[in-house]
């Protein structure tokens, strides 16, 4: 109780997450190539089975980002890191062999790839990017908005919809990719005030808005970035970054 006689609210829970993106217009196989040594042999024959160049080059970014990243939260070599799958396919960090203690999640689009990281346990994380230059397939939203999120949507000038349907959008994703049930998740279950993000639930989700958190920001010049943060009365304080892939080494750790 405080001094007046009324409840003591509960303290806001500070998720300390650390943000990596690198945007990857323009490079080549032979670019990425030197990358690939801190991959896993899985890692290495799933990027082999890509048909398609650029994806090859996608999986190895993003998958050498990620190593450097947990490396640099970790105190690991990115060689000692591994992923399993978790509850709902979700990838879990592992170190030696054994759950790494921390929470990620990577994300890529055309152009981009980031991760997301938090060196706290039962932290559930969510991360997404999106191209602002991608024309918005604004004919979905009826399938993935709810009436209120349209409403605003509908209401922004038409010049700015774009932007507006990737904003709702990456908050979405955020926030299925936190909980880890991805697109099996009613998306209409939930939902989101953009300006700053709040969410809220329907009762049957058995949520609470108090304990997510979310930031939403524009990174390397043309994309848009969400992240979600779960836990008890959780508030994020997120350290961003941009990497450059001409310097990016991933023997090296980041900062």
């Amino acid at each position: 109780m405080s001094a007046d006689g009324n409840a003591t609210p509960p303290a806001a829970h500070a998720v300390a997450v650390r943000v990596w993106t690198m945007a990857t217009t323009g490079l080549d196989e032979a670019d990425v190539s030197r990358w690939a040594g801190v991959l896993d042999a899985a890692e290495r024959e799933r990027a082999a089975r890509f048909v398609f160049p650029h994806s090859r080059i996608t999986f190895i970014a993003a998958h050498a980002l990620a190593r450097a990243a947990l490396a640099a939260v970790t105190g690991a070599s990115p060689p000692s890191l591994g992923f399993a799958a978790g509850a709902h396919g979700k990838p879990e960090a592992l170190l030696e062999g054994r759950p790494a203690g921390v929470a990620f999640n990577l994300s890529h689009t055309e152009g981009l790839v980031g991760v997301a990281v938090a060196a706290q346990g039962g932290v559930r994380l969510g991360f997404d990017v999106e191209p602002l230059a991608r024309r918005a397939p604004l004919a979905v939203a009826p399938r993935v908005f709810t009436a209120g999120e349209r409403a605003w949507l509908g209401a922004l000038p038409a010049a700015e919809r774009g932007e507006g349907f990737f904003r709702l959008w990456t908050l979405k994703e955020a926030f299925i990719k936190a909980t880890g049930k991805g697109l099996t998740q009613d998306l209409s279950s939930f939902w989101f005030q953009v300006f700053p993000p709040v969410i809220g639930f329907a009762p049957e989700l058995g949520e609470r808005p108090a304990d997510w958190a979310f930031e939403q920001r524009r990174v390397q010049g043309g994309f848009l970035a969400a992240l979600a943060a779960g836990a008890p009365e959780a508030r994020i304080d997120a350290t961003w970054r941009e990497v450059d892939a001409a310097d990016f080494d991933p023997a090296r750790r980041l900062v």
